[in-house]
């Protein structure tokens, strides 16, 4: 059974729409700065460059209602306001509790979340491709306007992973969070003229080269994993995402041995379309974890299978809502596009709160 519950709310030709851009992000450019000036409230239109104002943002979007927000900047920029905006709902939830008579603060009134979108103005972008958002600059500019005048109304249910508190429709450990943490560290020691080569495909391939490459050459040994289930009955699954052999219980080990990555996600894919995860939406309320351990020249010789959603010999996936990821040493962590440093143990479970995202491919 796929997991696409669709949210109909009423349609409405005065839609009051929230445009939340990262200002960090290469495509958020002066340029569409200006066009946008030309379509779109300026008090409708938010840049946030720091935490804090990401933080500050969310406040006033939970104070304004807005019913629809669209995040512009990559999966990383969706996944900040997401936690940015739950937060402050809960926040609210508390201040309303605390402010009030005892009555209240058995049961306050909670704030209504908004709809999400996903604009198609980051590096990887993931949702954005999974929802169907615009690739041309003038095409995000359509779907903020689509939203605006409430052309796109369908939203599905996108239920998220939750890793220390922070929720993310992806999260992973290894060499594809490696990737992560070395692109960052490029892009982050670039500067001036040179900055631009740090940014986008070109940045990534700057990072392998000179980063991901080098280390694994230097460290060629196997890290080895420990999986164990921590929440309701977990299931191998087989290529075609149908589960196989026993459920394993909570307690149970779902594999232990050499691994070089362990990801996990809710949502079909990583950015530029990868399908990493194809069997993501087949068992609701659970998330696609997968693990390997290939060589290089393995996965390499893979990846077109891989980018199609096809499952190769070598790569062991599961169903489970709740893990314990423990490798034997230190390992890079990315969640949600966002490198995370380095872990040697990991806890990854569904949120109970999802959100709902517009799907711009079905307007």
């Amino acid at each position: 059974m796929i997991a696409n519950v669709e949210r109909l709310p009423i349609r409405s030709t005065n839609e009051r729409v929230a445009v939340l851009l990262n200002a960090n992000a290469k495509s958020v450019t002066e340029s569409l700065r200006r066009e946008l000036e030309n379509f779109v409230p300026p008090e409708d239109v938010f840049y946030s460059r720091t935490l804090d104002d990401a933080q500050g943002i969310a406040r006033t979007v939970i104070d304004r209602g807005y019913r629809t927000v669209l995040t512009g900047g990559g999966d990383g920029t969706f996944v900040g306001y997401v936690n940015c905006i739950l937060e402050e709902a809960a926040r609210g939830v508390r201040r309303s509790g605390a402010a009030g008579s005892a009555a209240l603060r058995l049961a306050p009134a909670p704030a209504q979340l908004p709809r999400f979108g996903v604009l198609k103005l980051g590096t990887g972008n993931a949702l954005a491709d999974y929802s169907g958002a615009s690739a041309r600059r003038v095409g995000v500019v359509e779907d903020i306007l689509r939203a605006r005048s409430g052309e796109v109304w369908r939203a599905r249910e996108l239920r998220l992973l939750e890793h220390e508190g922070k929720r993310a429709p992806f999260a992973g450990m290894g060499l594809d969070a490696a990737v992560l943490n070395d692109y960052v560290r490029v892009k982050s020691g670039l500067g001036g003229v040179l900055r631009f080569a740090g940014a986008g495909g070109l940045g990534y391939f700057c990072a392998i080269a000179a980063r991901t490459l080098p280390s694994m050459l230097l460290h060629p040994g196997l890290p080895n994993v420990e999986v164990v289930n921590l929440g309701g009955p977990a299931h191998q699954i087989g290529p075609d995402g149908v589960a196989i052999g026993r459920p394993i219980e909570r307690g149970g080990i779902l594999y232990r041995g050499p691994c070089r990555i362990a990801a996990a996600g809710t949502v079909p894919c990583y950015g530029y379309g990868f399908r990493i995860f194809p069997h993501a939406l087949r068992s609701p309320g659970q998330f696609q974890l997968r693990l390997t351990a290939l060589s290089i020249p393995s996965i390499l010789s893979c990846v077109p299978a891989i980018w199609r959603g096809q499952t190769p010999r070598g790569l062991l996936d599961f169903h489970c809502d709740k893990v314990a990821i423990r490798f034997d040493r230190e390992m890079p962590l990315q969640v949600g596009g966002d490198a995370e440093g380095y872990r040697r143990e990991v806890v990854l479970g569904m949120c109970e709160q999802p959100v709902e995202l517009l799907d711009f491919a079905r307007a």
